[in-house]
């Protein structure tokens, strides 16, 4: 397991921030661009752990994971208000398969990111722009407001550098543009210059959101195996071998091998059996919008 000493931390804004380390066990360890690592956490005598988005590159000094505190969530709020310069984290190797092969060669590439979604899409494009190549990269980028754009910054100047290369498209709630399939339509076919077939997506958001993307992008043609997609996985908790459990009033996130259900109340084992719940996911509040729960019935009524 690495040792990951917290070195600095930035923020980039009142609810996000980077925190940068350096490995200090002397083991030795690669990531490539997109990839994520799990940092693992002693919480109340019970191992817990969290995976975030890289927000480096290999040719950077340090390591960074950008952090977005989500409201209730005890593991951001910790990283984010008790975490200082020399504190050490322990962590799991970088993992994953969101990154981009060959972005030297000549073919489209778009990224599709929303919120901190752009973490991974971040890292990439420093990564594809820190070498010559011939890609044509367009940034679709969905937030709620100016204020909320992650990296904008880094962002425009990287749109700067390459305008040959790079498009950056933001879509604003606050301006009334959202991202819906006709959107995506639209936008595919005005900044695709290359070969349809050998065009790529990464997109990165909520489920919804994605599920929109790969479906409108399968339904211009585009083969599934073109796209790839980064998800946002909900926290859980490693106890006793279980893989996860749910809050102390009962309810909780169902994970069953087709669908994820909010559930407000305790589960029964009974239910467990019937729906062949896999995994419970505890969060510390229900979605604003919960989807309704269809009372459990016996077999047969």
């Amino acid at each position: 397991m690495l040792q990951l000493k917290v070195e600095a931390i930035k923020w980039e804004l009142p609810d996000v921030a980077t925190l940068f380390f350096i490995e200090i066990s002397g083991k030795s360890f690669s990531y490539r661009p997109g990839q994520f690592i799990t940092l693992v956490f002693d919480h109340h005598d019970e191992e817990i752990r969290r995976s975030y988005s890289l927000s480096s590159i290999p040719a950077d000094p340090y390591l960074a994971v950008t952090v977005k505190r989500i409201a209730n969530g005890e593991i951001s709020r910790f990283l984010l208000t008790k975490i200082k310069p020399g504190d050490i984290i322990n962590a799991v190797e970088p993992a994953g398969r969101f990154f981009v092969a060959d972005p030297e060669t000549e073919k489209d590439i778009f990224f599709l990111a929303a919120g901190s979604g752009i973490v991974p899409v971040y890292a990439q494009l420093r990564s594809i722009f820190n070498a010559p190549g011939k890609s044509n990269i367009t940034l679709i980028y969905s937030n709620r407001d100016k204020e909320s754009i992650l990296f904008k910054d880094h962002l425009d100047e990287l749109a700067k550098q390459h305008a040959g290369r790079l498009k950056i498209i933001h879509l604003l709630s606050s301006e009334a543009k959202r991202l819906t399939n006709l959107v995506v339509e639209e936008l595919v076919k005005k900044h695709l210059r290359f070969n349809f077939e050998a065009a790529e997506f990464y997109t990165c958001g909520p489920f919804d959101y994605m599920r929109m993307i790969r479906l409108t992008l399968i339904y211009m043609g585009f083969d599934p195996g073109q796209i790839r997609k980064e998800n946002f996985v909900l926290d859980t908790v490693s106890v006793a071998g279980r893989q996860s459990l749910i809050r102390r009033d009962g309810s909780g996130y169902i994970l069953t091998k087709k669908s994820m259900t909010w559930w407000p109340a305790k589960i029964s084992p009974y239910c467990r059996r019937r729906f062949k719940i896999i995994s419970l996911c505890p969060t510390a509040a229900a979605p604003a919008t919960a989807p309704p729960v269809r009372p459990y019935a016996k077999p047969g009524k």
